[in-house]
């Protein structure tokens, strides 16, 4: 398995255990990510996992060449375990080792928008599991495999079962419903860069919200996660509360009066724990419109500029019916469904 970001820390993690209640060995390989909490959530909860590698960051030219150092440095380990299968969301160098070696590989996907990558890892996969808002054709177009849609989104299986501990308030000095999450946009991403030409990369467009919500006094501390360094250091310059390792966000986010990313997975998070959230992605995503249809507190924003209006109104907001969004999540499926439906479907 590989964990190269904050959610695809989360996803193996639950998926590991899941696997080890069957007996099943899980190697997780890991890579730091700009300030991003891949290796530190891994660290918080206790998972075994191998840093390998650095960060491409914005260059092209500097993508290609850590991504090829990264694939001679997992091979060396990688072919220490030899293991039967691999399963992961879409890494060019993790697939390109795994591939290499002749090791299976189940690909998990919820970002088609990301066409880089799908086009560097969807022909190697073996299976490729998605959720069923999701069109199949929105991988298909780069590459061939066999698909596997589950009805669900992957946030749910690391949710449904979670219970909110009030304590991380205490940690970071805030009060509960005394506060907003917010969470910055991945500037150096291809993607990004593709439909955002002018924005700098490792810049962040959450600093308009947190400027306007000081210039309308609104009295609630700001917890912000960058993924860059350079976003650390512009959000610094605003009195914002940046936690220094890996916290318990899930318990943040229930607790918080509103959410705002400028991403997707922290939103679908939020929402899935009740709190009332804005997502300014470019882009409308299918999984997060897949919760918004469930009734979830999801509102899409994506021309940033109006976020900061969108967010004062969304403070009059209360969150969801606890029993409601509870009954919601035990009726959705999660990726290990169809990961179970490949392997059984595939003999692997």
């Amino acid at each position: 398995m590989e964990a190269l970001t904050g959610k695809q820390a989360m996803l193996m993690h639950s998926l590991a255990i899941a696997f080890e209640d069957e007996g099943h060995e899980i190697l997780i390989t890991s890579r730091p990510y700009g300030i991003d909490r891949s290796n530190g959530n891994l660290d918080r909860l206790g998972r075994d996992h191998i840093s390998v590698g650095k960060y491409g960051g914005a260059s092209l030219r500097d993508k290609l060449v850590m991504g090829s150092l990264r694939i001679i440095e997992l091979t060396k380990i990688v072919e220490n375990y030899l293991p039967d299968i691999m399963i992961s969301f879409p890494s060019p160098d993790g697939f390109r080792t795994a591939f290499g070696l002749g090791i299976p590989i189940i690909q998990i996907n919820d970002t088609p928008h990301a066409e880089a990558v799908a086009r560097l890892t969807v022909s190697l996969s073996k299976a490729l599991i998605h959720a069923e808002a999701i069109s199949s054709s929105e991988f298909a177009k780069f590459g061939s495999t066999k698909f596997y849609p589950y009805k669900g989104v992957d946030e749910v299986i690391w949710i449904n079962k979670f219970q909110p501990d009030e304590t991380i308030l205490g940690k970071l000095s805030i009060s509960r419903n005394k506060y907003l999450v917010i969470r910055c946009e991945e500037s150096k991403a291809a993607y990004f860069q593709r439909m955002y030409p002018n924005i700098k990369p490792g810049s962040t467009i959450v600093i308009d919200l947190i400027k306007q919500l000081k210039t309308n006094n609104i009295d609630l501390d700001i917890v912000a996660f960058p993924r860059y360094p350079e976003q650390e250091e512009e959000l610094q310059k605003y009195n914002v509360i940046i936690p220094e390792k890996s916290v318990d966000t899930l318990s943040l986010l229930y607790y918080a009066k509103g959410a705002m990313t400028a991403g997707g997975t922290m939103g679908r998070e939020a929402a899935l724990m009740g709190t009332p959230t804005i997502y300014s992605f470019p882009l409308e995503l299918a999984v997060s419109t897949y919760i918004i249809d469930k009734g979830f507190p999801l509102e899409h924003c994506p021309d940033h500029l109006d976020v900061p209006t969108k967010m004062i109104d969304l403070l009059e907001s209360s969150r969801m019916d606890e029993q409601l969004r509870l009954k919601l999540l035990d009726e959705m499926e999660t990726p290990l469904d169809g990961i179970i439906k490949a392997l059984s479907d595939l003999k692997l």
